[in-house]
């Protein structure tokens, strides 16, 4: 068994190592080498909700169009572990 001492300081490090995770994803998606941003769309708050669960879940987020419905869909992949 371990201190409530040591549990917050744990927690406190897992937090920390998450933000650092999801600040070098953020960095990996809008970085992306040799890419070229073409486009922005305002989305709802529920699809940002969902783009952010999916980083969360370590996928990546591709934007993909749907020409015959003319709409742009969000798809979430994995991603590969390196």
């Amino acid at each position: 068994m371990i201190s409530q001492r040591e549990a917050r300081r744990l927690k406190k490090r897992v937090a920390e190592l998450e933000g650092v995770e999801e600040s070098r994803m953020r960095r990996w998606a809008t970085d992306w080498p040799g890419g070229t941003e073409i486009a922005r769309l305002d989305c709802q708050p529920i699809s940002l909700s969902a783009i952010r669960t999916a980083r969360k879940l370590r996928h990546a987020v591709v934007v993909v169009s749907d020409e015959e419905s003319a709409t742009v869909r969000f798809m979430a992949l994995p991603m590969v572990k390196a």
